[in-house]
């Protein structure tokens, strides 16, 4: 083996390390930044501009004075009080217009069941939905939570059961009250925000409502004129969870993949129509771990909105409409058994159903709230075998409902039958049919699957009542799924 000449190896690198000192010395005496001062730095910087939507739950409580006077001269000032649960959907924006100040604006609905009175006598009130829109300013105290005051415009509405009619000469109530009200008024609350993981959040808010007086009844009886008034303050505490699009954690190495290509949220809406009814809903599944293909936590919540009529011989028209809406919130966890999963939910709904003309003996009226549990299998992506299990029970309405579904996966598609139940306060619906399920890309992040279902539906009343699933007769069905 020949041997090396080091000499040229050796004077290379003692200029090469005299041209580095002489580098280092420069810098030092210029000031300039070091290497060091050149890395990023290892704090999170938070990006909160971009649309955002979620749900909570919460509590209320109620103030209201009943405000008499007529011209007996006679007047009275009662105060009246209503506590309940509420179930909320929230849809908004917010803009990030400094390092530490984020600005947005809001809309949310409210299903409540803040109530007062007796239902079995039908002598009661219920503050049943509100519609707020507002806005609110925040200070990031630290860059993954936000505090935040807001304000805005509020609409409530009151469902009156009797609560409103007046007593004539101790007999009655033969002087009714208005059978519902809008009260518009303004709120201001308090709230924070921080960031569980990636684009889920967890926030909660105190909220204050102030609403004008409005009268709820007047006339005149054996010569006397009368006016009775509502004047009703809410106050309400929530918690839920939300996910903002475009969220963006800026830290770490420029184009290093986070987690943010794992599923995070799959929301779904749809329509139904069978004999005299309607229905549409929509909900949305959150994986608080960050990826719906593993085991753990999950946030649901889901409304429904229906129409529907009945006969009925007891009343003048002859037929009864109704106008059924319902929200949930729920905590469940998902579990894979190989490739079948199964989540199992608990949590809380509330459901409003408002006839008109009224029917005060039916089973299925007014607001409830109750307890809720629900469960859903499904295999998953991989085998021609497919089936799907949807369960729940709320101790609102004392509701029920089944669905069952087996077909072959052709990959491109899925068909087969399908079975189902409903069971709403005794009403009875049972659905046998077929189900075609499509799946297809919409963008590389983001999946859809298409189902459409249809076939006949046998239904039992009770009493000649019905429910949101409608009468006998033919039945079909749409839904979209996203998952991202």
């Amino acid at each position: 083996m020949k041997r090396r000449n080091m000499r040229p190896f050796i004077i290379a690198s003692l200029v090469a390390g005299a041209q580095l000192t002489l580098v280092a010395s420069v810098v030092r005496a210029e000031g300039l930044p070091s290497l060091k001062d050149s890395l990023p730095p290892s704090a999170s910087t938070l990006d909160w501009s971009g649309p955002y939507f979620g749900a909570s739950v919460g509590y209320g409580h109620n103030r209201s004075k009943n405000n008499y006077k007529d011209d007996s001269p006679a007047s009275s000032s009662v105060l009246e009080h209503a506590d309940g649960g509420l179930v909320s959907l929230v849809l908004g924006v917010d803009r990030q217009i400094s390092d530490r100040v984020v600005v947005g604006a809001f809309v949310d609905l409210d299903l409540s069941a803040f109530d007062r009175g007796n239902h079995a006598e039908h002598n009661a009130l219920t503050i049943d939905r509100s519609l707020s829109i507002g806005a609110r300013a925040g200070y990031l105290v630290r860059p993954q939570t936000l505090v935040y005051a807001s304000g805005g415009f509020t609409r409530a509405h009151f469902s009156n059961d009797g609560w409103w009619d007046i007593l004539a000469n101790g007999v009655g109530p033969n002087l009714p009250g208005k059978a519902a009200l809008n009260f518009n008024g303004y709120f201001v609350g308090l709230g924070f925000e921080t960031r569980l993981r990636e684009n889920l959040f967890l926030g909660a808010e105190l909220r204050y409502a102030q609403y004008g007086q409005l009268v709820t009844n007047s006339g005149v009886f054996q010569g006397t004129t009368y006016v009775d008034k509502e004047d009703p303050s809410l106050i309400t505490g929530r918690v839920g969870i939300t996910y903002k699009f475009g969220h963006q954690d800026h830290s770490g190495r420029e184009g290093v993949a986070d987690e943010d290509s794992n599923i995070k949220v799959v929301s779904y809406g749809g329509v139904d129509f069978a004999k005299d009814a309607k229905a549409f809903y929509s909900g949305s599944r959150f994986a608080l771990n960050g990826d719906f293909t593993k085991d753990g936590v999950i946030f649901r919540a889901e409304g429904v909105y229906a129409k529907y009529h009945y006969p009925d011989a007891n009343i003048p028209e002859g037929k009864v409409g109704a106008t059924d809406r319902s929200l949930d919130v729920m905590i469940g966890y998902q579990h894979y058994f190989g490739s079948l999963g199964v989540i199992g939910y608990a949590g809380y709904e509330i459901r409003d159903v408002a006839l008109n003309p009224d029917a005060p003996g039916s089973k299925l009226r007014g607001t409830k709230d109750g307890f809720k549990i629900a469960t859903e299998i499904e295999t998953e992506d991989g085998s021609p075998f497919y089936m799907s299990f949807d369960g729940s029970y709320s101790t609102a309405f004392n509701s029920y409902f089944a669905e069952l579904r087996v077909g072959h996966d052709w990959k491109k598609f899925i068909i087969g039958p399908e079975g189902s139940l409903l069971s709403d306060a005794g009403d009875l619906s049972k659905r046998i049919g077929g189900f075609v399920k499509i799946p297809f890309q919409l963008r590389p992040n983001l999946s859809a699957v298409l189902t459409v279902d249809g076939g006949y539906q046998f239904a039992s009343g009770n009493g000649g009542e019905a429910n949101r699933h409608g009468g006998e007769g033919g039945y079909v069905g749409s839904m979209l799924k996203l998952s991202f």
